[in-house]
């Protein structure tokens, strides 16, 4: 009879003390580890993007001192590609101080490569001129096909602004002069590197990429975001943000 109570207190203490206590603490140490897991997960990420260096455009790879060449002076325009098909694509140019310049809204559900847009991008390359198209990649699969579409479009911008003082085999002196007319309201001083005595000698040359846009992101829907430009709709603070994050990550990290 006696063994049998002792097993009964031993079952009781075991099943309704021990183990649940066990429990309490395995729980806690669990939570702990997992918390110091994601702990120092964050901090490799966050020591990953504070050591992520500007931007470099592939016109200045080949440069003896390509990295003593201030980013900030180098002109970009950062591409926001919406997840939503509902909400319009955005190419956005900043001046070196990270202030919006100019922008341009392509509708929903058109084709950058077709009818007016087309002319619309090309015309907006040509005035802001960049070194570098960065397209942001929360778009996932858009992102990919804007990127190809901007390539083929920055050619030929290029190719118009390299050629525009050459005069065509077909063309005309009246046809000719007429073209040159209409680079004339192409605003010269935005382009890197050039002042009046170089103009005619310098050559433009320009690329799209891809760029992780999470930091712009979190930018574009921030309430700093918010503040800076409450006038503005989220995806355009966030091709803002892509193009200010290509030139300064870190100043891009710390101000979003």
């Amino acid at each position: 009879e006696w063994n049998e109570e002792r097993q009964k207190v031993l079952n009781q203490a075991l099943i309704n003390f021990l183990l649940p206590q066990f429990e309490v603490e395995l729980r806690k140490e669990l939570e702990e580890a997992a918390f110091q897991v994601g702990i120092n997960a964050a901090a490799e990420n966050l020591h990953k993007m504070a050591m992520e260096g500007p931007y470099r455009p592939i016109s200045l790879m080949h440069e003896e001192n390509r990295f003593l060449v201030p980013t900030d002076d180098i002109p970009v325009v950062g591409v926001c590609c919406p997840t939503d098909p509902k909400e319009p694509t955005y190419l956005v140019s900043v001046s070196e101080y990270g202030e919006l310049n100019d922008h341009l809204a392509i509708p929903p559900g058109t084709r950058l490569d077709q009818g007016k847009n087309r002319g619309k991008i090309i015309d907006f390359l040509l005035m802001s001129r960049p070194l570098a198209v960065l397209v942001g990649t929360s778009g996932g699969f858009g992102s990919r096909l804007v990127h190809r579409k901007l390539t083929d479009l920055i050619n030929e911008a290029v190719t118009r602004w390299n050629s525009r003082d050459i005069q065509g085999e077909d063309e005309d002196d009246e046809d000719f002069m007429q073209r040159q007319e209409k680079f004339q309201k192409y605003r010269p001083q935005r382009m890197y590197g050039m002042d009046d005595d170089d103009e005619e000698d310098l050559e433009w040359k320009c690329n799209a990429d891809l760029i992780d846009d999470a930091v712009p992101m979190v930018f574009g829907h921030s309430a700093r975001g918010k503040k800076e430009f409450p006038d503005h709709a989220p995806n355009l603070r966030v091709a803002i943000a892509i193009a200010r994050y290509g030139k300064d990550p870190v100043g891009e990290l710390t101000y979003a």
